[in-house]
């Protein structure tokens, strides 16, 4: 069965649009583990750690399939092939250490506290999306794609 027609009902530009806001979440959440880990009476800040964690993991998976979509339009040129593929591959391993933090936050932290080990998973992920980003980032401005090749199919 072909999707297609269904992919092409957004624009081209909405990985560009949604990744932004996966981006910021997550160093969000690192931020607010950060800070969690030395005001550790209020609990405003593991709350906050747990939700953008979940909003993380919410914000990845959209990113991914708006990425797809993006994709769908666009004629990937040869030379850019490896680095979209190891953009695709660094984002799903970023989104796997967003669940991860979330996941050592509620078994170690629960919502009490903000657990070393979840804080750290999280700043793995802020890691991992910064280089993710970096990626993105060359094949739109030093290749071109989404901009110089956007082609629909």
């Amino acid at each position: 069965m072909n999707l297609s027609w269904l992919y092409h009902m957004f624009p081209p530009t909405i990985h560009p649009m949604v990744i932004h806001f996966t981006i910021s979440i997550i160093y969000l959440a690192g931020l607010f583990g950060l800070v969690g880990l030395f005001r550790r009476r209020e609990k405003f800040w593991v709350k906050a750690f747990v939700l953008f964690l979940f909003l993380g993991i919410v914000a990845t998976i959209a990113a991914g399939v708006a990425g797809v979509i993006s994709e769908s339009y666009d004629t990937i040129p040869r030379a850019v092939m490896p680095m979209l593929q190891a953009h695709k591959h660094d984002g799903e391993v970023t989104g796997v250490f967003v669940v991860l933090a979330l996941f050592a936050q509620i078994f170690f932290g629960r919502v009490q506290k903000v657990s070393w080990i979840g804080w750290l998973l999280s700043m793995v992920a802020v890691i991992l999306v910064t280089i993710t980003g970096h990626l993105g980032g060359t094949m739109v401005y030093q290749h071109g794609l989404g901009v110089l090749h956007v082609t629909r199919k």
